[in-house]
């Protein structure tokens, strides 16, 4: 599972990472700016590169354990950006900057978007910034959790699918998932335990015939806080503070 710290909120400056290598944009410029984002994110300076964003608010004030908590993501959400950028053009009307920038290895240049608070450029968007603004330093935690709920979602779904096909297909039978794996139902770093920061346990009943499949967050408020639960008749969540979810949780919709 590609776990990371990364959601729509994030999207429009994490989706497309890069670092700059040679660059000649102004000192202080939207360009410069941007590019310098990206470098120190590269070299896994991420609170001097996330304090050139919208998103200094959510890493000021963080204590040193915080940030050695967070440290995993970011190295996982960075871990691809290239070494090399190019600048190119670069718009600007009134405090908001748009820059186009060339990263090594894509065809087409990237668009940034960047807010002028304060006289100062800031890579991100207003949206960004109020959300940043709403949630403070717990902004990278509940992107965490809502990344992580969301891929456990994903996951019961993909078991509780495989499980009605293969029931399907043989006369109802039900198979532990690690026979799910070695059919490809579901992926190769899928274990029963801790996946993603949820642990999951699928349970067969004694003829196997029917199955019960279960994502409770592993540390309830840091990975997550809705537990999983998921069966012939689809998938249900609460939040439970932790315990796990039974066959009277309300039906799961994800938010679109």
């Amino acid at each position: 599972m590609k776990h990371i710290i990364t959601a729509a909120i994030l999207a429009g400056i994490f989706c497309t990472s890069a670092a700059a290598q040679g660059t000649s944009a102004k000192a202080g410029s939207p360009t410069e700016t941007a590019i310098q984002f990206y470098r120190a994110l590269r070299d896994k300076r991420y609170v001097e590169g996330l304090s050139r964003s919208v998103y200094r608010g959510a890493v000021e004030g963080l204590t040193s354990d915080e940030l050695r908590d967070l440290e995993p993501d970011f190295a996982r959400t960075f871990s691809s950006i290239p070494a090399k950028v190019e600048a190119g053009e670069e718009k600007t009307e009134g405090d908001t900057a748009t820059v186009f920038l060339k990263f090594e290895g894509l065809d087409q240049p990237q668009q940034v978007t960047l807010l002028k608070i304060n006289r100062e450029w800031l890579v991100g968007d207003r949206d960004a910034l109020a959300a940043v603004k709403e949630q403070g330093r717990a902004f990278f935690f509940n992107t965490r959790m809502a990344v992580n709920e969301a891929e456990a979602y994903e996951l019961i779904l993909r078991v509780v699918s495989a499980e009605i096909l293969y029931g399907q297909r043989h006369e109802s039978t039900r198979i532990p998932l690690s026979e799910l794996i070695k059919l490809g139902a579901v992926p190769q770093d899928v274990q029963e335990g801790n996946t993603g920061g949820y642990q999951l346990k699928l349970t067969l009943s004694p003829d196997s015939k029917s199955f019960v499949v279960t994502a409770s967050p592993d540390s309830y408020g840091k990975t997550g806080r809705l537990s999983f639960y998921g069966d012939g008749g689809g998938v249900r969540a609460e939040d439970l503070k932790g315990r796990p979810a039974t066959a009277k949780s309300p039906i799961y919709r994800p938010s679109t």
